[in-house]
């Protein structure tokens, strides 16, 4: 369960500094982080470990560890709606024709 955490972690890493490497506009830019960052959210309760009912044992993971993991995602998914917040609010405010590696 740690493993294919850290992997899709990994992935949407990758994903964001892909996106945030183009040459695109700033409003386009705000569109696919949060089409990332949702599907990140989606990931993460895929994996059930924000549900309060997840039992004792889970996916072979139990214990301390399994404790470990579900409070790190959910202190995830918190952050990520943070930044879901932060983005659509951009959405609605970023003036068009501006590009993310524009100086003002």
């Amino acid at each position: 369960m740690a493993k294919t955490l850290a992997i899709q972690e990994q992935t949407f890493v990758t994903e964001a500094q892909t996106i945030r490497a183009q040459h695109l506009l700033v409003l386009e830019y705000d569109r696919q982080m949060i089409a990332a960052i949702t599907a990140r959210r989606a990931a993460i309760q895929a994996t059930k470990l924000t549900e309060r009912s997840v039992s004792d044992e889970f996916a072979g993971c139990s214990g301390n560890r399994l404790d470990e993991l579900r409070d790190r995602a959910q202190r995830e998914m918190a952050y990520l709606r943070a930044y879901l917040n932060d983005f659509n609010r951009a959405l609605k405010t970023d003036p068009e024709g501006v590009f993310v590696d524009d100086e003002p």
